[in-house]
């Protein structure tokens, strides 16, 4: 397992409420002792979250950096065009390009933070619009989408998903406005999930993320026999932030 030096201090000048990371739950509860012993993570940014202001964000890399010797910062800036389309009503076109300029505005943020841990863990960037871009996240999206299509119980967990996110405003949308929310919802967790099965496939296991994703610990729990084994092997941690 990577410990920390204890000398080595990252850069810490942010303003307003520091935060500690620990960890909420592991999927599956089997790893729960062995995942560090991984030599890398990803990190997954969902942008516009709050989740991921900076003082949050500290936490998280800080917590990474006790652990492991390269955490990758995944940015889930291409597929945050289908939030922008579902929430604000952004034509696709200019949903893209707004989400494309988020991430990159996330990423140029933060980028002197991240630089700050090279002593000890190399952060390094890696955007969901680079992975999509690839013949392997096809591939696994026409395989976990076939999954979707052919398996009910998927389907329905996806869906349940899904309309936990839409919750708030869930009663004053129509059926056609809520039909059409949770097939643009379903979409996304499946290219998501197809991403992650890439990451998977590059050798790193471990995905480290500030709440929960239900559908994806019920797969790491094995509840989904026969969707993407890079999946399967998934490790899920799932990191609750709290006030110092």
């Amino acid at each position: 397992m990577y410990q920390t030096p204890e000398t080595a201090k990252p850069v810490s000048s942010f303003r307003g409420d520091r935060y500690r990371a620990k960890v909420a739950f592991v999927s599956p509860v089997a790893r729960r002792n062995s995942f560090e012993d991984e030599t890398e993570c990803f990190l997954g940014v969902s942008l516009q979250n709050r989740n991921f202001m900076p003082n949050r964000f500290h936490a998280l890399t800080e917590w990474a950096a006790r652990r492991f010797p390269r955490c990758r910062v995944l940015i889930g800036d291409t597929i945050h065009r289908i939030t922008l389309e579902t929430t604000l009503g952004m034509p696709p076109a200019v949903a893209l390009t707004e989400a494309t300029r988020l991430g990159q505005d996330f990423m140029d943020e933060h980028r002197a933070l991240l630089d700050s841990y090279a002593d000890r863990t190399v952060f390094d960037y890696v955007t969901c619009g680079e992975i999509q871009d690839g013949e392997v996240f096809r591939r696994h999206f026409g395989a976990i989408r076939d999954y979707f299509d052919r398996v009910p119980a998927f389907r329905a967990s996806v869906e349940t998903f899904g309309r936990n996110y839409h919750r708030h405003d869930w009663e004053q949308l129509t059926a056609d406005e809520r039909a059409w929310r949770l097939e643009c919802s379903s979409r996304y967790f499946l290219e998501e999930f197809a991403v992650f099965a890439t990451l998977v496939g590059q050798g790193t296991r471990v995905m480290v993320y500030p709440g929960s994703f239900s559908t994806l610990a019920e797969i790491a729990d094995g509840a989904f026999p026969g969707i993407l084994p890079e999946l399967e092997q998934l490790t899920v941690v799932s990191i609750q932030l709290k006030r110092r």
